[in-house]
């Protein structure tokens, strides 16, 4: 399909930051979707469409290694073909849904079927849009920026968010529990920010770098585990009935309001 693999110009969308019931959308850079695919063709071919877009794409040849990678990596847009070995497109929609830290995730469908039955089945079961194979990449294309777009619209940016007992103004950086403030530095406020983004979802501490320290940080990850030590130390001089941010050995970190037990 040549001249058809070319689709606009550079145009980046970008995540935004906001809260929905309680739940903060942390800023991104760039969109990083996954693709759930069994044809290689067509994930090269989604790969060159949505590249012309900046936007990041990593994919997953069966439905196991796809729910795993879904459910675990916090994707902003997830590609679903239906027909896939191992665990089906249905099943792996039907868990997104049901997931917390999955459940508000776009997902479009992208299936060889073209009966309506399994177009109604896949929307019924939570996907936002659907493409029959053959497709155009225009349309393709057009269908992702609609779903990134109403994405946004849904999470639009709000001053303040309420996790647990802890109150933060990602404004003004100012952190509360109760009627007392918490005094974080910038970078801690970020960082906990980011961790409260998605509650319950783990975070690698390669991600915390990148979300709150940029690219060009030439720090370790040491520098996530002491801000990640110094949020707890003021998070437990406010509220010492809880624990805010659990550690997930060999990965790295992910919010979850706990009772007072030792530290993890």
């Amino acid at each position: 399909m040549p001249g058809d693999n070319r689709v606009g110009a550079k145009s980046p969308l970008q995540h935004a930051r906001g809260q929905k019931n309680g739940e903060v959308i942390a800023l991104k850079e760039n969109i990083k979707a996954l693709l759930i695919e069994d044809d290689n063709d067509i994930c090269e071919l989604v790969r060159i469409v949505l590249r012309a877009e900046d936007i990041e794409l990593d994919t997953a040849c069966d439905g196991e290694t796809g729910l795993e990678k879904a459910l675990h990596e916090g994707y902003d847009l997830i590609i679903l073909d239906l027909m896939l070995p191992q665990v089906d497109g249905w099943e792996i929609c039907r868990r997104l849904r049901q997931t917390p830290t999955t459940r508000r995730a776009p997902i479009l469908m992208l299936t060889a079927k073209s009966e309506e039955q399994d177009k109604v089945l896949g929307l019924e079961l939570g996907a936002d849009d659907y493409v029959t194979k053959p497709f155009s990449p225009r349309e393709f294309l057009a269908r992702v920026k609609a779903l990134l777009r109403r994405s946004a619209d849904y999470n639009r940016p709000a001053d303040t968010v309420q996790l647990g007992e802890l109150y933060l103004d990602a404004q003004g950086y100012e952190a509360f529990i109760g009627e007392e403030m918490i005094p974080f530095t910038k970078k801690e406020f970020q960082l906990l920010l980011v961790l409260g983004s998605k509650p319950g979802q783990t975070f690698k501490r390669e991600q915390l770098m990148e979300e709150v320290w940029g690219f060009d940080y030439l720090g370790d990850s040491r520098t996530v585990d002491e801000h990640v030590k110094r949020i707890r130390q003021k998070l437990a001089e406010h509220d010492p009935h809880h624990t805010y941010i659990q550690t997930v050995w060999g990965v790295g970190y992910k919010f979850e309001v706990k009772d007072d037990v030792e530290q993890t």
